[in-house]
């Protein structure tokens, strides 16, 4: 798989970074097919399209209104400026059409293996792009945030996600219960 990214990152979303590249090349990481960039508080109709709809996050409780919207946004911004990861919103490369999200978020029980995850558009599903981008975001915590290893959760119900997890390595750790939903986690094997 082709892969790309600094070998020293330097944090796009930082505040007076030098955008002057991002015009020629907005992505800061990329694979075969997708382009990785930081989301921003411009990106909310694209937050939206994604986090409201109830196909996307029926297993992790949505579809979230606006305000959600906005809040998952905003704290996805904040990720980034103190983790150095988030779900970042990914593109196609052919055409900049918006896939989804995929990414990195701190795990509960340990700093140094980050949680990875992803949310696509139903119309990009089945087109093998959940498994490129989460190959992707774990040569990022290997190579860039130093991390041990990647931890991922799912609804239990949520097959698709459970076999890309499976396609990646990870193999099946626990299952726990909240008052919301329950969640399978797994580690890499």
């Amino acid at each position: 798989m082709a892969f790309a990214a600094a070998a020293q990152f330097h944090n796009p979303c930082e505040e007076g970074v030098e955008m002057s590249s991002a015009l020629i090349d907005p992505y800061f990481m990329k694979s075969e097919r997708l382009g990785f960039r930081c989301w921003s508080l411009e990106d909310f109709p694209l937050a939206r399209e994604l986090w409201g709809d109830i196909e996307v996050t029926r297993f992790f409780g949505g579809p979230f209104s606006n305000e959600e919207v906005r809040l998952r946004l905003e704290r996805e911004i904040e990720r980034m400026k103190v983790h150095n990861f988030q779900y970042w919103p990914i593109f196609m490369l052919s055409d900049n059409d918006y896939v989804g999200c995929c990414g990195l978020r701190p795990y509960a029980t340990d700093s140094t293996i980050p949680e990875l995850g992803f949310h696509l558009r139903p119309k990009d599903w089945g087109r093998g792009l959940a498994l490129e981008a989460t190959r992707a975001a774990i040569q990022f915590a290997f190579g860039t945030v130093d991390a041990k290893g990647p931890a991922a959760g799912h609804h239990p119900e949520n097959a698709n996600s459970n076999i890309v997890m499976a396609m990646l390595g990870f193999s099946t750790h626990m299952t726990s219960f909240s008052q919301r939903w329950e969640r399978t986690f797994h580690t890499m094997c």
